[in-house]
């Protein structure tokens, strides 16, 4: 019978270390696995056996953005995406301008918005978009470009040019994952331009992402949680402390 070689042996306790979702800093992995940082980067090099590292971050293959899918995540976690957006539509009066951003949950806040109340909506999200574009007494505001499936949402200079003659009095924002060292994060970096410039352009900014998000690390990060003026769905442990 073959041995086990050192590299998949240690590939073997990564995948354990970063099961159920977990995530381990390298340096902490180096050190339970009695071994260097370089050895553990050179043993992912080839990304073929279900563990990557993002930003020093180890983590499982599935949990990166190249396996993300905008209609798998709408089936997970509904109905803590439907109270969280509940929750967000409660802020929202007559007469906003609103961003709602691109993602699984806010779809949910869309029949929330209180008709026939001079709300304007603005967004990137396709899905957003359109079912906006099927209600009563509400203006949309379509931030279009390239489409990108893997969000359902659009970018382009076009649309940051946009954004910057629009006042927002409320933005709504998605998040993939929230991390207390590394921030607010999302699966596609061709989101963080458009999620910047609505912040910069938001009056109030508000996190809606349910408490399963908390602890995640994803590709790119685009806020830090203080930038937020409330975040919709913090995990009570947190809210607590």
């Amino acid at each position: 019978m073959a041995r086990t070689s050192g590299r998949a042996a240690r590939i073997k306790a990564l995948q354990k270390l970063c099961a159920s979702g977990a995530i381990i800093h390298i340096s902490e992995a180096a050190r339970q696995l009695g071994t260097s940082e370089i050895t553990i980067r050179r043993d992912l090099s080839k990304r073929d056996k279900g563990v990557v590292c993002l930003g020093g971050y180890l983590m499982l293959a599935q949990d990166n953005g190249e396996y993300y899918s905008l209609s798998r995540a709408e089936g997970t976690n509904t109905q803590a995406k439907i109270e969280v957006a509940r929750k967000a539509a409660e802020l929202i009066t007559p007469d906003d301008t609103i961003f709602i951003d691109c993602g699984s949950t806010l779809p949910h806040l869309v029949s929330r918005i209180p008709q026939n109340a001079n709300v304007t909506v603005v967004t990137p999200a396709l899905n957003i978009a359109e079912a906006v574009a099927r209600m009563e007494g509400i203006n949309l505001l379509l931030l279009a470009g390239i489409y990108h499936p893997s969000s359902g949402s659009f970018s382009s200079d076009t649309a940051l040019k946009m954004l910057k003659e629009i006042n927002i009095t409320k933005g709504f924002f998605s998040a993939a994952g929230v991390h207390e060292k590394e921030g607010v994060t999302c699966f596609h970096f061709h989101e963080v331009a458009v999620k910047r410039a609505a912040m910069a352009r938001s009056q109030q900014r508000f996190l809606v992402a349910d408490a399963s998000k908390w602890g995640k690390l994803r590709p790119a990060t685009f806020a830090q949680l203080d930038e937020f003026d409330l975040w919709i769905g913090k995990p009570e442990e947190v809210a607590a402390q």
